[in-house]
C-alpha cells in the first residue's frame, strides 16, 4: 500500500468523524510492525492509533467504512473510561522514542 493510499483512508475516518461535529484529539502512526499472524498472506502491517470524540451513530459510520475497505486489514475501536488530557494530545513525537531506549 503506498502512502497516499494509507493517508486516504486515514482522512477518510477523519472526514467522517469531524463531518458529524465529532473531534479528533489524535493521531499516533506506530509505523510497520510484524503481526502476530499472518492477514490475508501480509506478515506485516502500519499500525494507526486515532483518539476521538463523537456520537455513536458516528463511530458507527467509521467502524462501516473502515470494514469494507480493502486496505484495513483489522480495526478495535475502545472506548476509554478517562478521557484524553490537553497534555496527551500535544505530545511530541521525540517523547515515544525516547521511552523504547
Amino acid at each position: 500500500m503506498t502512502d497516499e493510499e494509507r493517508n486516504a483512508v486515514l482522512q477518510r475516518a477523519k472526514d467522517i468523524i469531524t463531518g458529524d461535529q465529532g473531534v479528533v484529539l489524535r493521531v499516533d502512526e506506530w509505523g510497520r510492525k510484524r503481526l502476530a499472524y499472518e492477514i490475508k498472506h501480509m506478515a506485516e502491517g502500519i499500525y494507526y492509533v486515532l483518539y476521538f470524540d463523537c456520537a455513536p451513530a458516528t463511530l458507527n459510520e467509521v467502524t462501516r467504512v473502515l470494514r469494507i475497505s480493502d486496505s484495513v486489514l483489522r480495526f478495535m475501536a475502545v472506548r476509554r473510561t478517562k478521557p484524553v488530557s490537553a497534555q496527551e494530545t500535544t505530545v511530541s513525537q521525540a517523547e515515544p522514542a525516547a521511552e523504547e531506549a
